[in-house]
């Protein structure tokens, strides 16, 4: 057992000091993104190194860019080298003068594996103008990577800010425990991976709180992910809310929801984003990069594709509501939108079930008289229950209702 943990040791070693290296060798310069480092020396046990970064936000704007210097400190230990970064802004527009008005320190490991981990803390941002007011909490910067075919890749990257607020004229929005992670989009290929946002709380207050706009989204949570084989691309989303308050509506739990796209052409989805990656590094008119995105996209829906949407549901009171679909879109030869559009009933199949029961109507239906100043009697609940069935040919079983739709050559029906 010694001896296979000073084997690791060893070997974990090799990797750190190999990453070390390529990581200050590793001078990167493109449209968007310049590093260059110097004076890098590292004794048995610690070193330094000087570096610059430039960045652009935009290639129509070269010269709104971010100018960064800093100065790293490496110590070597048992797990791997720590780096403490000293970073100093040089130029920048107004919102990163405020962020970087004092130098930031920025912690970086590289362990065994020669996997680097950085975390970088922000101070609080504060503005206040005449009309609008934010302030938003230290944010933190977790960014983990590692060498790959003369590359540092990015694996994965995460935003975490605890508490953010805006105010304006109308009212008060707070944003609680914001997480921001994503494994995808972090290189110019088409990768597997997810996204994933979760929010504790999002409340807008409204001044005048008897006004629509005030009310809170508890535990949201928005999930994407992309999932790759040899020839499709499948895009997964889904959303969570625990908890909806809104000022005179009924409070909805448990809103579950979901769409997926299913065996999109790899090849011709990958060309979509190859052009978006261009139009990122080099300055394209719009009136040039608009069409063209248009025919990438069209040569996606022309191959076909499945869709689906399962195990949608929604709790209101003690009523509750399900919603499921799943179809397709059919292979086809459109030159434009316009044409698209004019054969896609002939294009689309689908079927949708959905249900619904006694209790939930009934909220919904005595809220909306409430707001009248009328109530609503279990007769009339009944005839309102009985005419949707009708209406819609809906299958009751007890309180629930319900229906089932089937969409092809263009004709619909219903299942029940």
């Amino acid at each position: 057992m010694v001896l296979l943990y000073w084997q690791r040791l060893l070997l974990g070693d090799l990797y750190a000091d190999k990453s070390l290296h390529f990581y200050y060798q590793q001078n990167q310069k493109t449209n968007l993104v310049s590093i260059q480092y110097k004076n890098f020396n590292m004794g048995a046990m610690q070193g330094s190194a000087d570096w610059a970064a430039q960045l652009s936000f935009d290639p129509c704007k070269p010269k709104d860019v971010l100018m960064l210097t800093g100065k790293d400190e490496i110590k070597r230990s048992w797990d791997g080298y720590h780096i403490e970064s000293k970073i100093n802004l040089q130029q920048g527009s107004e919102v990163f003068q405020k962020i970087l008005k004092q130098p930031l320190t920025a912690q970086t490991k590289i362990d065994w594996l020669g996997v680097v981990h950085s975390s970088l803390t922000t101070p609080v941002f504060e503005k206040n103008d005449a009309d609008i007011q934010t302030r938003i909490d230290s944010m933190t910067f977790k960014v983990d990577a590692k060498s790959k075919d003369a590359q540092l890749k990015i694996l994965n990257a995460k935003l975490e800010i605890p508490n953010m607020t805006v105010s304006d004229k109308l009212g008060h929005l707070e944003m609680r425990e914001v997480e921001l992670e994503t494994t995808q989009g972090l290189s110019s290929t088409l990768d597997e991976g997810k996204t994933q946002l979760n929010i504790a709380s999002i409340k807008r207050t409204h001044r005048n709180v008897q006004q629509f706009g005030s009310g809170e989204f508890k535990d949201f949570a928005l999930l994407m992910n992309t999932g790759i084989d040899q020839h499709t691309v499948n895009f997964d989303t889904q959303l969570n809310i625990n908890e909806v308050v809104m000022h005179k509506i009924p409070t909805l739990q448990k809103l579950q929801m979901n769409f997926n796209l299913k065996g999109l052409n790899k090849q011709k989805v990958q060309a979509f984003f190859d052009l978006l990656e261009k139009n990122s590094e080099v300055c394209v008119a719009k009136e040039e990069l608009t069409p063209e995105l248009a025919n990438r996209l069209l040569s996606i829906v022309n191959e076909g594709f499945a869709f689906e949407s399962q195990n949608n549901q929604i709790n209101l009171g003690e009523g509750f509501a399900k919603a499921s679909l799943s179809g397709k879109v059919m292979p086809s030869h459109q030159s434009s939108f316009a044409s698209l559009v004019k054969m896609a009933s002939s294009l689309v199949e689908y079927q949708a079930n959905i249900e619904y029961d006694k209790q939930i109507m009934k909220t919904l239906m005595s809220n909306y008289m409430q707001q009248g100043g009328k109530t609503l009697s279990d007769q009339e609940l009944e005839q309102i229950l009985n005419g949707m069935q009708q209406a819609v040919q809906a299958k009751r079983e007890g309180d629930v209702l319900k229906i089932g739709i089937e969409y092809k050559y263009g004709e619909k029906k219903f299942l029940n």
